[in-house]
């Protein structure tokens, strides 16, 4: 059979016309489901939100379930509202997307610095040290053995007019025989007796022995030596460590302060039968009526610190505090420390103050006027010290150059001003390791 190609050409062209005219239709409701209105409608549907959980110190750590942070380990706190949808993105996820070093979300309490004057309390560690005013010397006036030693040991208490040992002295026996040689042959030559006395009583006999032998006539050959003071008997001084040796550290580098502290072990170096040469040192003697109270004072603080000024001390391991003025402050700073030093003369009496014993002062300064904030708000990171200041509605660190301290306040000498917002407690804000490699 023929087949008709007229009648299926038609077909076809109905058929593209029926195609194009829905395709027109289909067009028309996109356009009018985009006007105002209609999108309005869309806008006020509720989108899909669920439940997140996240991170307070971290917040790029998010996760669908209860947990804990597996950077610091604290427990993720419930995020609510967040939508699922794309087209929510906000400036809070992008500052989310910030490196943690450079700022840190959150809502804690916030201060501004104040600009008043207040008295300045400056602490210092420090040490006690005896009082070397009050070290006396004792050497031997004339050559000779030691036939007796009364002293054995390094801080023997001693007290004036104490016998410490005896010597036997060829010189000083003879200078006796001739003063009795004087009396029994020439007494009417007041000169040369008078002579005679005075030479035994310059190589170190007292009055008192003195008489004795123009009484008995007869050479004393072993001389007692007394004690011409009260105090502990010592032979070396040593070198004590300052109390912030191998600290911060409140310091510091190892330093090792020359003191007036006596070997306190092992045995004294005299012993009997030795000889003595004239001149020579046998004894130092320790006052105990004053001790010192050696302050070190860190170099922001040095300005502040002045003779005169009032002290509080807090001694090991006395409960009650004691009081007294910066008598010296040294000239230069400590040649390991970088610290300087100042000292305090403490009465001592009965010997209740031990010489090492650690302590802590506190100086009161004079008034300061400049722009303070509470220490609580300060991170100190040893070489430096930060706060967070608030911008934009974060915190971001800011270093800070400090001044001296006044109880819970601290003087701010660079970094801020009075218009700034920082937080006030800055150890909330911590995140140790992200901060101390970025700054």
């Amino acid at each position: 059979m023929k087949r008709n190609w007229k009648y299926d050409s038609r077909s076809i062209i109905c058929l593209l016309a029926l195609l194009l005219i829905a395709a027109a239709c289909q067009k028309k409701r996109g356009e009018d489901n985009s006007m105002p209105g209609m999108a309005d409608d869309h806008a006020a549907m509720p989108h899909d939100s669920i439940a997140v959980y996240t991170c307070p110190m971290h917040p790029q750590i998010v996760r669908d379930k209860p947990g804990s942070c597996p950077i610091c380990g604290m427990d993720l706190v419930k995020k609510e509202g967040v939508s699922t949808t794309t087209d929510t993105v906000s400036a809070d996820l992008y500052m989310l997307l910030k490196p943690t070093y450079e700022y840190v979300l959150s809502g804690i309490k916030t201060v501004h610095p104040v600009r008043k004057t207040m008295t300045a309390a400056i602490e210092a560690p420090g040490y006690l040290a005896y009082d070397a005013r009050k070290v006396q010397s004792i050497s031997a006036r004339f050559g000779g053995r030691i036939e007796r030693l009364y002293v054995k040991y390094p801080y023997q208490p001693v007290r004036k007019g104490q016998r410490i040992l005896d010597i036997y002295s060829p010189e000083i026996a003879t200078a006796q025989q001739d003063l009795i040689f004087l009396l029994e042959n020439d007494p009417g030559n007041t000169v040369l007796i008078e002579n005679a006395r005075r030479r035994l009583s310059l190589l170190g006999m007292t009055a008192e022995q003195i008489r004795s032998v123009e009484k008995s006539r007869k050479p004393n050959l072993s001389l007692p030596i007394f004690s011409p003071y009260d105090g502990l008997v010592f032979e070396k001084p040593m070198s004590v460590p300052s109390p912030n040796s191998a600290e911060d550290g409140m310091g510091a580098g190892a330093s090792a302060v020359p003191a007036t502290l006596p070997v306190g072990s092992g045995e004294l170096s005299l012993r009997e039968g030795m000889y003595l040469q004239k001149g020579q040192r046998l004894f130092s003697v320790q006052g105990l009526a004053t001790v010192w109270a050696v302050l070190e004072f860190y170099p922001s603080d040095v300005s502040a610190v002045k003779i005169g000024q009032s002290v509080s001390i807090q001694i090991e391991p006395f409960d009650q505090p004691f009081f007294g003025k910066i008598n010296y402050v040294e000239p230069q700073f400590g040649a390991s420390g970088k610290n300087l030093r100042a000292r305090v003369y403490l009465d001592n009496p009965g010997g209740k103050l031990k010489p090492g014993a650690l302590l802590k002062a506190t100086v009161q300064a004079s008034g300061r006027s400049g722009l303070w904030i509470p220490k609580a708000a300060v991170l100190d990171l040893g070489r430096q010290k930060m706060v967070f200041l608030k911008k934009d509605g974060v915190f971001q660190s800011q270093k800070i150059g400090t001044g001296v301290g006044s109880g819970d306040w601290l003087e701010v000498r660079s970094g801020l001003t009075e218009a700034d917002e920082i937080a006030a407690d800055a150890q909330f804000l911590m995140d140790s390791e992200s901060f101390v490699k970025s700054n």
